[in-house]
């Protein structure tokens, strides 16, 4: 199986991935239970292998995917890269290079249709809790699909958490600011027909988790994004029972509208209370327990499924390899638009909890490039909501690696010219600074309490100064096989840090 066949579907992904690496993907039999269990995989073996859980407690009819997206070389492969740190310029290069999709007239996801009467959430999907603290079992697993008027230019992908507060309806929590959200506000007196698609083909998930921020791709055909991303068209078909589309090789879609003027708690302790950002939720991208809102109603018409035990999606707060990259490629565009060919990479890891840090490679070609350090740095404090930490270094700086970032901080920051303060303004309230007045009760929330500003750091060396920061590299390119036989130095090198790897590998002091 080569590539292109692996991306076809999950499945295909699956065998594809095992093939190429038999420890990269585990199957496991024994039964393992939605509350706590499976989540606790995902937890204490992150960044290992993907898992195929075959047996659920009580979902005889339905498989766990787990930790598919949880390694970057798993996730580069997917991308058709050598390494993770390409993947942001793929996405770039998918978004100026969308390929259309094509409609088919049947579809594996379509096999079997289950009627708004007969469906009931928790008897078909296997949500998972992911902790003893969480207020219940919720819905983050499937990609939001809205097309047709409502994104003219492709259609575009989300993942939105949804509570299930019936059989037929649930809350949708659209992230601020984002494009779901603005379509849902441009189109507020309207039920939007959109499609929820479980375990489609993974360049349709990767595009769902990982989202773009529209400062730097305004409107993305992200159906066209998918496709190139995979290398050849994705497969729609006609929804049974609203007017949209699904992604034909999904493993479920749920049909339906989002109802952007009905409200809809997300669980009923916050019901009961009447406060938003107070009652538990689940874990949440900062890696603090989230709080239950009230949100967008999304009314389910149908759900259909494949025949033969369809796959469901682990949504996990752990690593997020497949997230970064488009992190990393929204903010290397807009960098690129104030200033082109100045910012030469961006990295967003773990740390910086998804939205809120972004680290810019720049490199300083003439005088009068000093200084747009700090526009690169204002910009993106301003443009994306609730940043907090933005960083940028030169061009000898590893920005991949975190005790690099420190040294440059320790030995090249200026306290008092070279922190910048961002201005208070509207933030996420998946952290904790940011929410903590959201559940105060009604006419108390300030903008400053919302967010009190993000910390821009420039840690580049002022071009005028630059032989007082002479970076020395040792000779390290000499042959060491006078002195230790080949096997010899990669099994020495295999212990080594890996930022002690890099300093080995650079030279650098």
């Amino acid at each position: 199986m080569d590539r292109k066949e692996g991306m076809l579907d999950q499945r295909n992904t699956l065998a594809w991935l095992k093939q190429e690496n038999e420890d990269d993907v585990k199957i496991l039999e024994p039964e393992i239970d939605p509350v706590l269990e499976v989540g606790a995989l995902n937890k204490a073996l992150d960044d290992g292998p993907a898992f195929l859980c075959e047996n659920i407690k009580g979902y005889p009819n339905a498989r766990y995917v787990v930790n598919l997206y949880g390694r970057g070389d798993r996730v580069a492969k997917i991308f058709g890269v050598d390494d993770i740190k390409q993947v942001k310029f793929k996405i770039i290069e998918a978004a100026e290079n969308p390929i259309p999709p094509v409609i088919v007239q049947e579809a594996p996801c379509q096999e079997v249709v289950i009627p708004r009467a007969e469906v009931d959430p928790f008897a078909l999907f296997p949500m998972i809790q992911h902790t003893d603290k969480d207020g219940g079992r919720f819905f983050g697993s499937g990609v939001h699909f809205i097309g047709g008027k409502y994104a003219p230019k492709g259609g575009q992908f989300a993942h939105y958490r949804m509570s299930f507060r019936g059989k037929d309806y649930a809350s949708i929590n659209m992230v601020p600011g984002g494009h779901g959200d603005i379509i849902a506000d441009r189109f507020c007196n309207e039920k939007i027909p959109c499609t929820v698609n479980i375990c489609p083909p993974a360049s349709v998930e990767l595009m769902s988790i990982g989202s773009l921020a529209p400062v730097a791709f305004p409107e993305p055909d992200e159906v066209g994004m998918a496709g190139a991303i995979q290398g050849f068209p994705l497969e729609l078909v006609k929804a049974k029972t609203v007017d949209a589309y699904a992604v034909a090789n999904s493993e479920w879609v749920i049909e339906g509208y989002i109802v952007p003027y009905e409200k809809v708690w997300e669980t009923e302790a916050a019901e009961k209370a009447g406060r938003q950002g107070d009652t538990p939720f689940h874990p949440e991208w900062a890696r603090y327990l989230g709080r239950a809102y009230r949100g967008r109603k999304f009314e389910i018409t149908a759900v259909t499924r494949r025949r033969d035990k369809p796959l469901y999606y682990v949504p996990f707060f752990g690593s997020m390899e497949g997230i970064h990259p488009f992190i990393e490629a929204t903010f290397y565009k807009l960098a690129d638009i104030i200033a082109p060919g100045f910012v030469t990479d961006v990295s967003n890891f773990l740390g910086l909890t998804s939205w809120s840090g972004i680290v810019f490679q720049c490199k300083k070609r003439r005088r009068s490039d000093e200084g747009l350090q700090r526009n690169i740095l204002a910009a993106a404090m301003g443009a994306i909501r609730g940043l907090r930490l933005a960083m940028i270094v030169d061009e000898d700086v590893n920005i991949h690696q975190p005790e690099d970032l420190f040294w440059a901080m320790t030995t090249r920051v200026n306290p008092d010219t070279d922190i910048l303060r961002g201005f208070a303004g509207r933030g996420q309230s998946y952290q904790p600074a940011e929410r903590m007045a959201a559940g105060a009760g009604a006419g108390t929330v300030t903008p400053t309490s919302i967010f009190e500003g993000g910390i821009g750091i420039d840690a580049t060396v002022p071009l005028n100064a630059r032989e007082h920061f002479t970076r020395p590299r040792y000779d390290v390119d000499m042959d060491l096989t006078k002195w230790l036989t080949p096997a010899e130095i990669e099994k020495i090198k295999a212990r080594q840090r890996e930022y002690m790897r890099w300093l080995g590998e650079s030279g650098f002091a």
